[in-house]
Protein backbone atom coordinates (compact mmCIF):
# COMPACT_ATOMS: atom_id res chain seq x y z
CA UNK A 1 0.00 0.00 0.00
CA UNK A 2 2.92 2.41 0.92
CA UNK A 3 4.68 1.79 -2.40
CA UNK A 4 1.32 2.28 -4.50
CA UNK A 5 1.00 5.52 -2.59
CA UNK A 6 4.42 6.69 -3.51
CA UNK A 7 3.57 5.61 -7.58
CA UNK A 8 0.03 7.73 -7.24
CA UNK A 9 2.26 10.58 -5.81
CA UNK A 10 5.09 10.50 -7.96
CA UNK A 11 2.61 9.99 -11.14
CA UNK A 12 0.44 13.19 -9.83
CA UNK A 13 4.12 15.18 -9.65
CA UNK A 14 4.46 14.75 -13.41
CA UNK A 15 1.37 15.83 -14.21
CA UNK A 16 1.07 18.39 -12.30
CA UNK A 17 4.50 19.37 -13.95
CA UNK A 18 3.38 18.75 -17.32
CA UNK A 19 0.18 20.70 -16.40
CA UNK A 20 2.11 23.82 -15.26
CA UNK A 21 4.82 23.67 -18.34
CA UNK A 22 1.46 23.72 -20.46
CA UNK A 23 0.56 26.67 -18.57
CA UNK A 24 3.90 28.37 -18.57
CA UNK A 25 3.99 28.52 -22.08
CA UNK A 26 0.50 29.62 -22.47
CA UNK A 27 0.83 32.16 -20.45
CA UNK A 28 4.24 33.39 -21.90
CA UNK A 29 2.93 32.90 -25.31
CA UNK A 30 -0.16 35.03 -24.16
CA UNK A 31 2.16 37.94 -22.36
CA UNK A 32 4.28 37.72 -25.34
CA UNK A 33 1.00 38.32 -28.16
CA UNK A 34 0.37 41.17 -25.51
CA UNK A 35 3.52 43.06 -25.48
CA UNK A 36 3.46 42.66 -29.54
CA UNK A 37 0.25 43.91 -29.92
CA UNK A 38 1.05 46.59 -27.59
CA UNK A 39 4.34 47.66 -29.58
CA UNK A 40 1.92 47.23 -32.59
CA UNK A 41 -0.61 49.55 -31.14
CA UNK A 42 2.23 52.05 -30.03
CA UNK A 43 3.74 51.79 -33.87
CA UNK A 44 0.59 52.53 -35.20
CA UNK A 45 -0.18 55.50 -32.90
CA UNK A 46 2.99 57.10 -33.64
CA UNK A 47 2.66 56.51 -37.55
CA UNK A 48 -0.42 59.07 -37.40
CA UNK A 49 2.32 62.04 -37.17
CA UNK A 50 4.33 62.37 -40.69
CA UNK A 51 7.26 64.20 -41.21
CA UNK A 52 7.69 66.06 -44.26
CA UNK A 53 9.77 63.36 -45.45
CA UNK A 54 7.59 60.20 -44.95
CA UNK A 55 4.50 62.15 -46.21
CA UNK A 56 6.50 62.05 -49.60
CA UNK A 57 6.58 58.58 -49.89
CA UNK A 58 2.97 58.10 -50.44
CA UNK A 59 3.39 59.09 -53.96
CA UNK A 60 2.38 55.86 -55.97
CA UNK A 61 5.12 55.19 -56.49
CA UNK A 62 7.85 54.52 -53.50
CA UNK A 63 4.90 53.68 -51.79
CA UNK A 64 1.65 52.56 -53.90
CA UNK A 65 -0.50 54.54 -51.36
CA UNK A 66 -1.30 58.55 -52.13
CA UNK A 67 -1.72 60.90 -49.39
CA UNK A 68 -1.73 64.58 -49.61
CA UNK A 69 -2.68 67.15 -46.75
CA UNK A 70 -4.30 69.91 -46.18
CA UNK A 71 -3.85 72.39 -43.57
CA UNK A 72 -1.56 69.96 -42.11
CA UNK A 73 -4.06 66.93 -41.71
CA UNK A 74 -3.57 63.96 -44.41
CA UNK A 75 -6.25 62.12 -45.97
CA UNK A 76 -5.37 58.45 -48.01
CA UNK A 77 -6.96 59.55 -51.47
CA UNK A 78 -5.56 56.36 -53.63
CA UNK A 79 -9.64 55.29 -54.13
CA UNK A 80 -9.53 58.54 -56.10
CA UNK A 81 -6.58 57.79 -58.26
CA UNK A 82 -8.15 58.85 -61.30
CA UNK A 83 -8.23 62.48 -59.83
CA UNK A 84 -4.93 62.01 -57.80
CA UNK A 85 -2.91 59.21 -59.89
CA UNK A 86 0.18 60.26 -61.89
CA UNK A 87 -0.62 62.06 -65.10
CA UNK A 88 -4.22 63.41 -63.27
CA UNK A 89 -5.05 66.75 -62.72
CA UNK A 90 -4.50 67.13 -58.61
CA UNK A 91 -1.22 64.81 -58.56
CA UNK A 92 0.63 68.04 -57.57
CA UNK A 93 -1.01 67.65 -54.45
CA UNK A 94 -0.06 64.17 -53.47
CA UNK A 95 2.69 63.66 -50.57
CA UNK A 96 2.94 66.95 -49.56
CA UNK A 97 0.71 69.72 -47.91
CA UNK A 98 -0.13 72.21 -50.63
CA UNK A 99 -2.81 74.02 -49.41
CA UNK A 100 -1.78 77.28 -51.00
CA UNK A 101 -2.39 75.93 -54.61
CA UNK A 102 -6.14 74.75 -53.50
CA UNK A 103 -6.95 78.21 -54.09
CA UNK A 104 -4.37 79.66 -56.39
CA UNK A 105 -4.42 76.86 -58.62
CA UNK A 106 -0.34 77.54 -59.12
CA UNK A 107 0.43 73.88 -59.23
CA UNK A 108 4.20 74.09 -59.82
CA UNK A 109 4.75 75.62 -56.31
CA UNK A 110 7.16 73.84 -55.06
CA UNK A 111 8.26 75.87 -52.52
CA UNK A 112 8.42 76.67 -48.68
CA UNK A 113 5.59 78.59 -48.91
CA UNK A 114 3.25 76.22 -50.61
CA UNK A 115 1.03 75.35 -47.41
CA UNK A 116 1.24 79.44 -46.64
CA UNK A 117 -2.24 80.48 -46.24
CA UNK A 118 -2.15 83.31 -43.55
CA UNK A 119 -2.81 86.07 -46.46
CA UNK A 120 -5.46 84.59 -48.04
CA UNK A 121 -8.69 86.81 -47.77
CA UNK A 122 -11.97 85.92 -46.01
CA UNK A 123 -13.30 84.24 -48.80
CA UNK A 124 -10.31 82.25 -50.03
CA UNK A 125 -10.09 80.62 -46.14
CA UNK A 126 -13.64 79.61 -46.08
CA UNK A 127 -13.10 77.73 -49.52
CA UNK A 128 -9.74 76.41 -48.24
CA UNK A 129 -12.13 75.21 -45.66
CA UNK A 130 -14.80 73.47 -47.41
CA UNK A 131 -12.27 71.75 -49.67
CA UNK A 132 -10.92 70.00 -46.39
CA UNK A 133 -14.49 69.30 -45.48
CA UNK A 134 -15.28 67.65 -48.61
CA UNK A 135 -12.02 65.76 -48.39
CA UNK A 136 -12.89 64.45 -44.97
CA UNK A 137 -16.28 63.35 -45.92
CA UNK A 138 -15.04 61.12 -49.43
CA UNK A 139 -11.43 60.17 -47.87
CA UNK A 140 -9.85 58.48 -44.64
CA UNK A 141 -7.76 60.52 -42.64
CA UNK A 142 -4.91 59.32 -41.53
CA UNK A 143 -2.98 61.48 -39.61
CA UNK A 144 -1.09 65.00 -39.47
CA UNK A 145 2.18 66.10 -40.65
CA UNK A 146 5.06 68.06 -38.83
CA UNK A 147 5.29 71.45 -39.91
CA UNK A 148 3.53 74.69 -40.22
CA UNK A 149 0.13 73.74 -38.44
CA UNK A 150 1.51 70.56 -36.31
CA UNK A 151 4.90 70.00 -34.02
CA UNK A 152 6.67 66.44 -33.89
CA UNK A 153 4.58 66.44 -30.95
CA UNK A 154 1.32 66.41 -32.36
CA UNK A 155 0.50 69.68 -31.00
CA UNK A 156 -0.83 72.65 -33.25
CA UNK A 157 1.83 75.73 -33.64
CA UNK A 158 1.17 79.43 -33.01
CA UNK A 159 0.71 79.35 -36.79
CA UNK A 160 -2.30 77.11 -36.39
CA UNK A 161 -3.65 79.21 -33.87
CA UNK A 162 -2.97 82.48 -36.09
CA UNK A 163 -5.21 80.69 -38.55
CA UNK A 164 -7.56 80.02 -36.06
CA UNK A 165 -8.28 83.64 -35.24
CA UNK A 166 -8.14 84.49 -38.81
CA UNK A 167 -10.44 82.35 -39.76
CA UNK A 168 -12.70 83.27 -36.65
CA UNK A 169 -12.21 87.44 -37.55
CA UNK A 170 -13.73 86.11 -40.88
CA UNK A 171 -16.69 84.73 -39.47
CA UNK A 172 -17.36 87.74 -37.30
CA UNK A 173 -16.83 89.87 -41.02
CA UNK A 174 -19.41 87.18 -42.62
CA UNK A 175 -21.65 88.14 -39.92
CA UNK A 176 -21.44 92.16 -40.13
CA UNK A 177 -21.56 92.00 -43.72
CA UNK A 178 -25.02 89.88 -43.60
CA UNK A 179 -26.16 92.21 -41.31
CA UNK A 180 -25.26 95.27 -43.41
CA UNK A 181 -26.86 93.71 -46.60
CA UNK A 182 -30.03 93.50 -45.02
CA UNK A 183 -30.00 97.06 -43.90
CA UNK A 184 -28.52 98.47 -47.56
CA UNK A 185 -29.82 95.56 -49.80
CA UNK A 186 -28.16 95.09 -52.85
CA UNK A 187 -29.44 96.99 -56.55
CA UNK A 188 -30.37 95.01 -58.62
CA UNK A 189 -28.48 95.37 -62.40
CA UNK A 190 -28.52 94.79 -65.86
CA UNK A 191 -26.66 96.31 -68.81
CA UNK A 192 -27.17 96.64 -72.79
CA UNK A 193 -25.53 98.21 -75.80
CA UNK A 194 -28.04 100.99 -75.81
CA UNK A 195 -28.91 102.42 -72.42
CA UNK A 196 -25.43 101.17 -70.48
CA UNK A 197 -25.71 100.03 -67.05
CA UNK A 198 -28.90 100.31 -65.23
CA UNK A 199 -29.53 99.95 -61.58
CA UNK A 200 -32.82 99.63 -59.62
CA UNK A 201 -34.39 98.60 -56.50
CA UNK A 202 -37.15 96.78 -55.81
CA UNK A 203 -39.13 95.17 -52.81
CA UNK A 204 -36.92 91.89 -53.08
CA UNK A 205 -34.05 93.17 -54.86
CA UNK A 206 -30.70 91.59 -53.77
CA UNK A 207 -32.69 88.32 -53.16
CA UNK A 208 -33.92 90.37 -50.05
CA UNK A 209 -37.52 90.68 -48.85
CA UNK A 210 -39.04 93.76 -47.38
CA UNK A 211 -41.71 95.99 -46.41
CA UNK A 212 -39.99 99.00 -48.45
CA UNK A 213 -38.35 100.06 -51.82
CA UNK A 214 -35.39 102.03 -51.41
CA UNK A 215 -33.29 104.42 -53.64
CA UNK A 216 -29.93 103.73 -55.39
CA UNK A 217 -26.90 104.62 -53.80
CA UNK A 218 -23.35 104.29 -54.45
CA UNK A 219 -22.25 103.07 -50.44
CA UNK A 220 -17.92 103.22 -50.22
CA UNK A 221 -16.92 100.22 -47.86
CA UNK A 222 -13.17 100.73 -46.41
CA UNK A 223 -10.64 98.70 -48.35
CA UNK A 224 -13.04 98.49 -51.49
CA UNK A 225 -11.50 100.29 -54.76
CA UNK A 226 -15.19 100.42 -56.24
CA UNK A 227 -18.32 101.72 -54.56
CA UNK A 228 -21.42 99.04 -54.66
CA UNK A 229 -24.81 100.03 -55.43
CA UNK A 230 -27.04 99.39 -52.17
CA UNK A 231 -30.70 100.29 -51.67
CA UNK A 232 -31.28 102.97 -49.05
CA UNK A 233 -34.73 103.28 -47.15
CA UNK A 234 -34.09 107.07 -47.19
CA UNK A 235 -37.18 107.46 -44.50
CA UNK A 236 -35.15 105.79 -41.90
CA UNK A 237 -31.92 106.66 -42.49
CA UNK A 238 -29.41 109.31 -40.84
CA UNK A 239 -26.70 108.41 -42.41
CA UNK A 240 -27.10 110.12 -45.86
CA UNK A 241 -22.97 111.03 -45.34
CA UNK A 242 -21.88 107.50 -46.29
CA UNK A 243 -23.44 107.28 -49.89
CA UNK A 244 -23.09 109.11 -52.97
CA UNK A 245 -26.18 109.69 -55.67
CA UNK A 246 -25.73 108.85 -59.14
CA UNK A 247 -25.19 111.49 -61.60
CA UNK A 248 -27.95 112.50 -63.94
CA UNK A 249 -30.53 110.41 -61.45
CA UNK A 250 -33.34 111.97 -59.46
CA UNK A 251 -32.62 111.63 -55.56
CA UNK A 252 -35.96 109.91 -55.17
CA UNK A 253 -35.90 107.97 -58.04
CA UNK A 254 -35.90 103.74 -57.97
CA UNK A 255 -34.17 103.41 -61.06
CA UNK A 256 -30.87 105.28 -62.48
CA UNK A 257 -28.71 104.49 -66.05
CA UNK A 258 -25.08 104.83 -65.23
CA UNK A 259 -23.07 106.13 -69.00
CA UNK A 260 -20.33 104.36 -68.89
Amino acid sequence: MGRLHKIIISFTIILLGIFYKDVEKKFETYFSNYLQSTKDLTNEKSKDIYTLEELAQYNGAIKSQLYLAIIGTIFDVSKGSKHYGEGSPYNYFVGKDASRAFITGNFKDNSVNKDHILDLTCDELITLLNWKTTLKEKYRHVGIVIGRYFDQNGKETDYMNQFYERVDHCKYQKQLAKEEERKYPPCNISWSEEEGTTVWCTRSSGGINRSWTGVPRQLYTPGEDKPRCVCVNMTNNNQVALFKEYDNCSSTSTLCHIRN
